[in-house]
């Protein structure tokens, strides 16, 4: 089985779609549910108590994982000097410590089954961007994360890859700010992303991507 946190929206949901039309039993971690999802697993990454039960859940399964996709986030754009601490909060529990801990919760489960690990961060978890200090800390945080989980899962079957993707179509900018993003036209579909994502983790185990950036190219 495919285990995608957010699998409601924008990435996790095309990896979902993909996955489930190749055969694969998908789970969809999430708020809202996944049209694609074999089972929707109700969570809020803010709360510990559902990230226990969501991983309870999927523990008990005698289906095996065969990769954790850790696709959830937000986005927050803040000028430096208005980051407010609520929002902040939020911002990193949400897309760092809802990550580590539900992961944390599967280890044993994912080495036994010798599962592989994708998370999903950002271009901005590699360079810097005005008004998005939060959320790039956020973003470098979560390849932190996937560094430390290549050490953790060194000696196994699993392979672990930080994926750090530019901009692409989705409703991340408008969620964090109330106004869309305006023309799309030139950025990345996330459905060529998703596309991307598995056949990075269809190559052949002893071939491990650990981290790899796309960026959005401009064509004038």
């Amino acid at each position: 089985m495919i285990v995608i946190t957010g699998a409601s929206d924008g990435l996790g949901l095309q990896l979902a779609k993909l996955y489930k039309e190749s055969g694969k039993k998908v789970i969809n971690i999430s708020r809202r549910q996944c049209e694609f999802a074999d089972t929707n697993i109700n969570c809020d990454l803010t709360k510990h108590e559902d990230i226990k039960k969501a991983a309870e859940q999927i523990n008990n399964s005698n289906d095996k994982i065969e990769a954790l996709i850790n696709c959830a986030g937000i986005l927050s754009v803040q000028k430096l000097e208005d980051i407010d601490d609520d929002e902040l909060h939020r911002l990193l529990v949400t897309n760092v410590e809802g990550m580590i801990l539900l992961t944390s919760k599967l280890a044993t489960k994912i080495k036994e089954d010798e599962a592989d690990i994708l998370n999903v961060s950002s271009t901005v978890g590699t360079k810097a961007y005005a008004d998005q200090a939060g959320y790039g800390a956020s973003k470098w945080a979560v390849r932190g994360f996937s560094a430390n989980l290549q050490v953790e899962f060194k000696d196994t079957p699993t392979r672990v890859i930080s994926f750090c993707p530019g901009g692409f179509e989705s409703k991340i900018f408008e969620k964090a700010t109330g106004e869309k993003n305006g023309d799309f036209s030139h950025w990345m579909k996330p459905e060529d992303l998703a596309k991307f994502v598995k056949s990075i983790l269809d190559l052949p185990k002893n071939m491990e991507v650990s981290e790899i950036v796309v960026n959005r190219k401009s064509i004038m």
